[in-house]
C-alpha cells in the first residue's frame, strides 16, 4: 500500500516534490501547497491512519 506524505509543518498531505535537482548527493525537496514549508523533511504514515485521525478530531 502507497504512503501518504505528511508535511511536518501544519500536517497536511499537501506535499508536492519542488525542485527537480535530482543529483548522487542531493536529497529531494517538497513543498507543501497548504502552509509553503519547503524542504527534504516529511512524515509518512499509512492512509487509514489519516482517516482515523480526522475522525478522532471531529468527535
Amino acid at each position: 500500500m502507497k504512503k501518504l506524505r505528511i508535511c511536518p509543518k501544519c500536517k497536511k498531505p499537501k506535499l508536492r516534490t519542488a525542485l527537480n535537482v535530482s543529483g548522487w548527493l542531493t536529497p529531494n525537496y517538497f513543498e507543501c501547497m497548504n502552509c509553503g514549508y519547503l524542504g527534504a523533511l516529511y512524515l509518512e504514515i499509512d492512509p487509514n491512519e489519516l482517516v482515523s485521525e480526522n475522525e478522532e478530531m471531529n468527535i
